[in-house]
């Protein structure tokens, strides 16, 4: 492809004023430059390899500086933009939760996939102006005039196209660029325009069982129930539900569960039949729901079955569409009833499914003897519209109608914006999500947005060079092309640089040239197990390049397309330059740039640098003074350090793990272990023996007087020491507890099923057996003890959780260096039945399947079910408040 058809642009408007943080970063990045004193950079001779080989070293001239960045990690906290107002609302799988009460670590639901994200950073509180945006199915958001929307125009015809040929049409706007785009419209522009916001995937809530809250119905029963069934007091004290139909379908599906259909009657010349069901465990179920007693008026759908999975809210609005909604000849879906709770329920469901649905009041009667009108109870009609609308009925006379496809295909189902007013000054605050587009779920399902430096960077590299190549890439395309690329764009317009005019995009091959033959590249950064070498980069050579994300991205990667920045460097920026960015991480990318595994802030290595900053910490200078000017008032040190640089030791709580009442800002201490490790009393080991992806052993003490476990620290096993295994292991625990001068003797416990497991290197003798084999040679004097069997997996995590909340006065504290217990306690999931979610993750390096998390959580499941076995017994027979251990459960646990 080539560039003889573009031309230079005329007018380069060049918009862009750096914060002080993001000034320290673009120093790092400009060619031929010492950060240190601005000097040139020239190429020196610094020796020869063993081969004789020269070998050289990029060095400032003027203050003779080695330490040149060229691999530079920007980040900590990532970009803002998505002010709301405190009294907000966002979705999450649990339900809507106000802005101002999500905290760092928060799980919410994710616009894109319907499933999870997290909250990575929550910016401080600020007064901005606020806009009230709202949208065809009167419903509405409050937004700061910098909140982000992904949307695209309706009618709005454009030349760009993605790798499937599809027009590419989605745009990110401000909400004042959307105000200011509506006046224009108001006074007469852009007539047929309209402006639509995607809508959310179907989201999966996980309130599925929640304590108190049973689903003892059938959905779809529930469904066709609240639709014609007669639930009144009435009816009810006689322990009898009416049912009305005439479709002998419906009254199938209610005998398929089990209900007795046999008794009906029929009006002479009607089609309908009239069922009494006669069963008190159906009345029961229904006044578990509350909705025994209700009339038409007051009818609603119980909060548990709002919240179930996705295919039961599919269920339910089966249950609904086939008695009391309507599908018109253009497919067309309308629910109607006389209870406004319940037409709001309804519209609920449709929006949590990804559709859209509107609410309308209809005024009802009608005309006596007299031709008088006689009013009746308004009617509300509900309108919905989804991509799946067969889904939502199932009655074939019905469902023969729907169809999949939104307006006959010639268009894409969205939100349209029909308004939007200033509402003046208001109290809000921008979060900031791991979601790789940045979207999130707002009220009423509404979907709402989240580099923008780096973008600058690449563009303004490749305006100021010719023929140079720039890389921009992410784990994967979609996700390049669904943010960065789109960022890349946005400043290419706002500059005033016109496609096909100064620059050309083919979305094909993934590439954006400029006239001057330098090029904009994207690649895909993703570990493939058939490439594991990124040989599909080929013999390629770039000149820069920026990873956006990378902490979701192999170390191994970015080390291959750093080796590939040679083209015309030394014409150009004389070393190598990649911008990473990040959000906090809890891999690789902490560990070679941020802190090491005791959280002590490292030096980076020659070459590579870190500098924290926020996107949100951008060029709007008032803003900028205030946010910094807020900081600075911080009297707590490591407060200000975490807004400053991120909180990169995710001490916060994750509703959606198994261990949900885990908080990291009240069970984590710093240097737990140096204030309460006493060497003359008894130690806990707690042995896991998986060995990927390392072994590993909890170490912990119990203060029963006080009621205190003290969990100390963790000691691994890795494979790349040739230590995931229980002699080496043992070994490496034996020498620390020499060094640390422990004489109080040691407990050894664990996975009772170690006594099965044999070693690699003495066959017949199980894993306890070596343990105590090797620790038993000096004064440790090792204990082994062990539960009978394992303890059901879903009970004891619910123990667990009651420790964490101070279970029969217990208190668990964790030294803050015992990261991989704390990753287990934030990331482990639940699985429907209680237990965990353990997920398989292959190593790209080597090929081998893993568990990811549970292997030491799994370790403090053993310690307190064992150690703390009296409560624990207690707790899993009912027995109500549990006292401390027994003082002969005591003596047996440590009789030294």
């Amino acid at each position: 492809m080539g560039a003889n058809k573009l031309i230079p642009p005329q007018n380069v408007r060049i918009d862009f004023q750096p914060s002080p943080r993001q000034y320290d970063l673009w120093k790092l990045l400009q060619p031929d430059f010492c950060p240190e004193c601005g000097g040139g950079i020239e190429q020196v001779l610094v020796g020869y390899d063993p081969q004789h080989n020269p070998q050289y070293k990029p060095e400032c001239v003027r203050c003779h500086n080695r330490n040149l960045p060229q691999l530079i990690l920007g980040g900590g906290s990532a970009g803002g933009g998505k002010m709301g107002l405190l009294d907000s609302t966002v979705c999450t799988p649990f339900g809507f939760r106000k802005i101002r009460d999500l905290k760092v670590g928060d799980i919410i639901t994710s616009a894109t996939t319907g499933g999870q994200q997290r909250i990575v950073y929550l910016h401080p509180i600020e007064t901005h102006e606020f806009y009230r945006i709202h949208f065809i199915d009167g419903t509405h958001f409050d937004c700061s005039e910098g909140h982000l929307w992904q949307l695209h125009q309706s009618r709005k015809q454009t030349k760009r196209k993605d790798t499937d040929g599809n027009r590419q049409n989605e745009r990110v706007w401000t909400a004042r660029m959307i105000y200011e785009w509506m006046q224009r419209k108001q006074s007469g522009m852009y007539r047929g325009c309209n402006l639509i916001v995607p809508l959310c995937a179907p989201v999966q809530f996980t309130m599925t069982n929640m304590l108190g809250h049973p689903k003892p119905l059938a959905p779809y029963i529930l469904g066709a129930l609240i639709g014609d069934g007669c639930i009144t007091e009435t009816v009810a004290d006689h322990n009898t539900v009416q049912f009305t139909t005439m479709d002998d379908g419906i009254a199938e599906r209610f005998c398929q569960e089990g209900y007795d259909m046999s008794h009906w009657q029929q009006k002479a010349g009607g089609r309908a039949r009239d069922y009494r069901i006669y069963d008190p465990e159906f009345v029961k179920d229904l006044r578990t729901l509350e909705l025994a007693g209700c009339d038409a008026s007051s009818k609603f759908i119980p909060i548990q079955y709002k919240y179930g999975t996705i295919e039961q809210r599919k269920e339910l609005m089966q249950g609904l569409m086939d008695t009391d909604g309507y599908v018109d000849d253009r497919g067309h879906l309308s629910y109607s009833t006389v209870s406004n709770r319940l037409a709001e329920d309804v519209a609920f469901i449709a929006r949590s499914l990804g559709g859209i649905a509107t609410v309308k009041r209809n005024p009802a009667g009608y005309k006596d003897k007299n031709g008088d009108f006689v009013a009746c109870r308004d009617t509300y009609d509900v309108y919905i519209r989804t991509i799946f609308d067969p889904e939502l009925v199932a009655l074939a006379r019905k469902k023969k109608r729907c169809r999949y496809e939104f307006n006959a295909g010639s268009s894409e189902l969205g939100k349209r914006i029909v308004d939007i007013e200033l509402l003046g000054p208001r109290e809000g605050r921008c979060i900031t999500v791991d979601e790789p587009c940045g979207l999130y779920v707002a009220d009423d399902f509404t979907v709402t947005h989240n580099s923008y430096i780096g973008s600058v960077w690449l563009i303004s590299s490749c305006i100021r060079f010719d023929n140079i190549r720039a890389v921009v890439a992410r784990k994967t395309l979609k996700s390049l092309k669904e943010s960065t690329w789109n960022t890349i764009k946005t400043v290419l317009k706002d500059w005033g640089l016109k496609e096909d005019v100064n620059y050309k995009i083919n979305n094909l091959d993934g590439t954006l040239l400029f006239w001057n033959d330098s090029i904009i590249i994207m690649k895909e950064m993703a570990d493939i197990p058939s490439d594991p070498n990124f040989e599909r980069f080929g013999s390629a050579e770039y000149t820069i390049a920026m990873v956006d994300e990378v902490s979701e991205i192999s170390e191994r990667a970015i080390e291959v397309l750093f080796s590939r920045l040679r083209w015309r460097t030394h014409e150009t920026f004389k070393t190598p330059r990649m911008l990473m960015t990040t959000n906090p991480t809890v891999n690789w990318v902490r560990g070679r740039f941020v802190q090491d595994d005791n959280g002590d802030r490292i030096t980076p290595r020659e070459g590579e640098a870190y500098i924290p900053f926020s996107v949100f910490d951008n060029p709007n200078i008032p803003f900028r003074q205030t946010y910094e000017a807020a900081l600075n008032k911080i009297r707590d040190q490591a407060t200000k350090e975490r807004l400053l640089y991120g909180n990169w030791d995710f001490i916060e709580a994750n509703d959606m793990a198994i261990y949900a009442k885990f908080d990291g800002s009240k069970h984590l201490v710093t240097g737990l272990r140096e204030n309460v490790y006493d060497p003359m009393r008894p130690l806990i080991t707690v042995w896991d023996f998986n060995v990927a992806p390392q072994m590993s052993v909890l170490v912990a003490q119990i203060d029963y007087e006080n009621k205190k476990v003290y969990i100390l620290e963790e000691v691994l096993g890795k494979p790349e020491n040739k230590e995931n295994n229980t002699p080496a292991l043992a070994r490496k625990l034996k020498a620390k507890l020499y060094r640390d001068k422990h004489a109080g003797g040691i407990d050894v416990t664990g996975d009772p099923a170690g006594l099965q497991r044999s070693t690699t290197t003495e066959q017949g003798v199980n894993n306890y057996t070596v343990i105590s084999d090797i620790l038993g040679r000096g004064i440790l004097r090792p204990k082994v003890k062990l539960l009978k069997k394992q303890p059901p997996q879903a009970a004891r995590c619910e123990f667990v959780n009651e420790v964490f909340c101070g279970h029969s006065g217990w208190e668990l504290l964790i030294d803050i260096r015992c990261r991989k217990l704390t990753e287990d306690l934030l990331y482990q999931l639940r699985n429907e039945d209680g237990t965990k979610s353990k997920q398989k993750t292959t190593d790209p390096k080597t090929g081998v399947k893993y568990e990811k998390y549970g292997h030491l959580s799994d370790c403090l499941d053993y310690l307190l079910c064992y150690y703390l076995r009296d409560s624990w017994h207690k707790y899993r027979n009912g027995d109500g408040d549990c006292s401390v251990l027994s003082t002969a459960i005591i003596d047996e646990g440590f009789s030294y």
